[in-house]
Parts: C-alpha cells; sequence; structure tokens
C-alpha cells in the first residue's frame, strides 16, 4: 500500500537523523567522550525505533511530537555537559520543529527550550557570548515562525485550488484520491465499519438538452449544496465526475448508511430545482472491507450504482460481496 506524503517525511528524516548522529558515538568514545557518547547512543537508537514504528504501525501524529522533544532534549543534554559548543544544533533543531508541528505546538517547544538553555548558559558561562548565542536563538525562533506562518497560509490556499471542483465547490477527484488513501490505511488498523456512497443524477443529459448547459450547471451546484445540507461535517461530498457524487467517509455500518441514501433520494425528489426542474439521484453504497483497495472499493460501490441505475432508478442499491469471494 503506498505510503503518504507525511509518512515518507518521517521515514526520511528518522533514518537520516541516525545516519548524521551515529559516527559521532565513534568520535566521542575516541576522544573517551563517555557523557555524550551514551547521550548520541542513546538518540540513534530512538530514531530508530521512530523508523520502525512508523513504518510497521503507519501512524505519524505521535512520532511528530516525540521525534521533536527527543531533538530538544538530546541538544539541552548535551549543552549541559558540553557547554555552548554544541548550541549550533539548536538553530536546525528549531526549523525542524515547525516543519514537524502545528505553529502554536513548534512556538511553544521552541521558546521553552530557549529559555531553559539561557538558564543553562548562564548558570556554567554568564558572559557576552551567552548573550548573542541567546538572541541569535530567538531571531531563528521568530523567523522560522513568520516564514513558516507564510508558507501554511500559501500552501492551504493551494491547497484549496486544487482540491476544489471549480463549479460545484465541493471537493474533487485530486482530494479523493488521497483522502480515501488516508482512509483505508486507517481502517486497516481500526477495523470498524465505515462505508461509500456513490451518487449519479438520473437522466441528467436530457436536462442539459432540455434547458441548455447553463441551466444545467446551475441544477448541478443546487444538487451539490442539497446534498451538503444532509451531510454531516465529518462526511465529505466530492464531485467525481460529470454527474455523479460520492460521499465519504460514511462511518456506520451498511444498514445505516442505507437508510441516509433513502432518505437523501427522497429529499432530491421533493426538491425543486432551478427553472422548476425535478430530477432524481440513484445510489450505490460499498462498506469497506478488510483488504479492500481504494479502486477496489469504489468498483464495489459503482457497481451497485449500475444496479440501482438498470433497475429503475431513484433508488438505493448495496454491494456487500467481498472482494475475495
Amino acid at each position: 500500500m503506498q505510503r503518504s506524503p507525511e509518512e515518507k517525511v518521517l521515514l526520511l528524516m528518522s533514518a537520516l537523523a541516525f545516519i548524521c548522529i551515529s559516527p559521532f558515538i565513534f568520535i566521542r568514545l575516541a576522544s573517551a567522550d563517555w557523557q555524550i557518547a551514551i547521550v548520541d547512543s542513546v538518540i540513534s537508537i530512538v530514531m530508530l525505533c521512530f523508523f520502525g514504528y512508523v513504518y510497521i504501525k503507519r501512524e505519524v501524529n505521535k512520532v511528530r511530537l516525540a521525534m521533536s522533544l527527543s531533538f530538544i532534549a538530546a541538544i539541552l543534554i548535551d549543552i549541559l555537559f558540553k557547554g555552548p559548543d554544541l548550541i549550533y544544533w539548536l538553530y536546525p533543531a528549531i526549523i525542524v520543529l515547525y516543519y514537524l508541528n502545528s505553529q502554536k505546538r513548534a512556538l511553544f517547544i521552541s521558546t521553552s527550550s530557549i529559555f531553559t538553555l539561557a538558564m543553562l548558559l548562564v548558570y556554567k558561562e554568564g558572559s557576552e557570548e551567552i548573550t548573542t548565542i541567546i538572541v541569535t536563538a530567538v531571531v531563528t525562533n521568530l523567523f522560522s515562525f513568520i516564514i513558516f506562518n507564510s508558507y501554511h497560509k500559501i500552501n492551504q490556499k493551494l491547497l484549496g485550488l486544487a482540491s476544489t471542483d471549480e463549479l460545484t465547490l465541493t471537493l474533487n477527484r485530486r482530494a479523493l484520491n488521497g483522502n480515501l488513501l488516508a482512509l483505508v490505511s486507517e481502517q486497516s488498523r481500526l477495523e470498524s465499519p465505515v462505508c461509500l456512497l456513490l451518487l449519479d443524477i438520473d437522466n441528467f443529459k436530457n436536462i442539459n438538452d432540455k434547458y441548455g448547459h447553463i441551466i444545467g450547471d446551475e441544477t448541478l451546484v443546487a444538487v451539490a449544496q442539497e446534498m451538503l445540507n444532509q451531510t454531516r461535517s465529518y462526511e465529505l461530498l466530492y464531485r467525481y465526475g460529470g454527474e455523479e457524487f460520492l460521499i465519504a467517509p460514511f462511518k456506520q455500518d451498511l444498514a445505516s448508511a442505507k437508510n441516509f441514501a433513502e432518505r437523501l433520494c427522497t429529499v432530491i425528489e421533493q426538491h425543486t430545482f432551478p427553472s422548476d426542474i425535478k430530477l432524481t439521484i440513484s445510489i450505490g453504497i460499498a462498506q469497506y472491507h478488510q483488504g479492500d483497495t481504494v479502486e477496489q472499493w469504489i468498483n464495489r460501490a459503482d457497481s451497485a450504482l449500475y444496479k440501482a441505475k438498470t433497475t429503475g432508478r431513484n433508488k438505493v442499491c448495496v454491494n456487500d460481496v467481498k472482494n475475495n469471494e
């Protein structure tokens, strides 16, 4: 199963941290610097553990924070033992903090670390050089906050544009592919019931032919809005293509999903759309089964939708057949 970008970043960072830190173990041992050698050994082992955890469990949220705290703790311990000579490791660590964490969390951790560092260095040295070190660390922290704040805002705008259907303002196929991949990865661990609903507007071509594409587009937008009104905040609506839409995740079992879909069909049938248009929808439902790929899950819902379309339309059909059956 394909790994998410977050998994790949954490795997790469933990591997690089291990590769970069491990040689210092032997350097410290060669110079009989036992304390720092132990610290470097511990942090190297911890990085290997992070790598193994992400590789096997495929969870990233806990590792983000744990890795950040490990970096900072190792640096502060090294400085406590060796003095300000190892301060230079703090600067890249601050940048890593902002990359791995939310900005509020990164700001809190980095500010707390700099304050702790100031206490350690003043206690050990108390010189003007320490003031310069603290000031540059604070400046690095502020610049990192400003830069990553701007980066996240721009990135969110770009992601919004890239993941939104221009006409209906629902999510698009690009967003669907990424979100379903993450959902399947999550379900492989949780094994909780979750369904996917594939919806199609019945005889939509007739609307375009009779009223024109402008009215057809207005109708699509209105249908999408009515569907959004019926879904809950954690159920996402995607425009799957043309007049097809998809709702996922529906985190209930197949029976509950079918009840919801039948109510949605009734709401759409009773609604009056632009130019006094009346229409209906057909819905196919498939529940996720362990071992499903995204394509297999969608194909089962598509098979159920095809059955609904070919057996009368304005109805709901389900496909609960596992792929290995």
